[in-house]
């Protein structure tokens, strides 16, 4: 502190820490980097830009950024550079720390914009990406990226519920399938995996046997979105057909809904 305030009232002289360098001017003109140390100068003649060439982290705002699959992404990102080339870091850009980080922005949309769910978990793989990107940045301000990583890549809260009521309907219909192939009927597997507690042996008496026809009408409407075309028309087709062709020439449930609890059907 002492030196730098005596260079300042003789001004014949700049100190130069340790982890810093500086870029002698000399009537306006660029010339010499000079490294830690006393470094005299001629008054009014010359001037020096001191500047940190020490690693330095710079901490991203926090983004919000859609993938190519539509769904929402936040992400927080962190890089480490160091000044390499003063004489570039000083003249060819007017801020290199606003500069580098509007920079380092564009690339990390550029390259988790074109990311979808699946892809977007390969963190590596994104980081070198963003590297390369950047590579003309470094040469042309005389820079070097020496880290750069994620501190955060989530899902938006919407984007989170999207994928969770994904992941149930594929559950739902895996297993639609299991119980169709282990013999079940269309009726007591969709009941079965909306939540419906029924019986799928006709032999249980009482109102256990089967559900109610209104009942019915609201598990396999609860399902039908869950269920590919094919199939919806196809429990449509079966549910027609039992409503036209009853076995025995009657409704097995007919008379059901009116019976009183605890009551034999008549």
């Amino acid at each position: 502190m002492s030196l730098n305030l005596l260079g300042a009232l003789t001004g014949l002289f700049v100190v130069v820490y340790d982890g810093q360098h500086a870029l002698r001017f000399t009537l306006g003109r660029a010339r010499e980097v000079v490294g830690p140390g006393i470094h005299f100068k001629w008054p009014i003649i010359q001037t020096f830009r001191t500047e940190e060439t020490k690693h330095t982290t710079l901490d991203l705002e926090p983004q919000v950024i859609q993938l190519d699959d539509d769904l929402v992404y936040e992400v927080d990102a962190k890089v480490v550079y160091q000044i390499v080339n003063l004489r570039k870091a000083l003249i060819e850009i007017d801020d290199l720390v606003t500069g580098l980080q509007n920079r380092v922005v564009i690339a990390v949309q550029s390259v988790v914009a074109r990311q979808t769910r699946e892809s977007v978990t390969d963190v590596d793989a994104m980081c070198d990406a963003i590297r390369s990107e950047l590579e003309p940045v470094e040469d042309q301000w005389g820079v070097r990226i020496l880290k750069f990583g994620f501190s955060n890549i989530s899902p938006s809260p919407t984007t989170l519920e999207i994928t969770q009521l994904e992941l149930l309907t594929r559950e739902k219909r895996r297993l639609y399938g299991d119980l169709r192939e282990h013999g079940l009927t269309e009726e007591a597997a969709v009941a079965l995996v909306s939540g419906a507690v029924v019986s799928v042996h006709p032999e249980d008496p009482g109102p256990l046997q089967r559900p109610s026809k209104a009942a019915r009408a609201l598990v396999v409407e609860a399902v039908e979105d869950q269920l590919t075309e094919d199939e919806s028309e196809k429990l449509r087709r079966e549910q027609r057909r039992k409503q036209n062709h009853p076995e025995n020439g009657e409704d097995p449930f007919e008379g059901e809904e009116g019976t009183a609890e605890g009551e034999e059907p008549s």
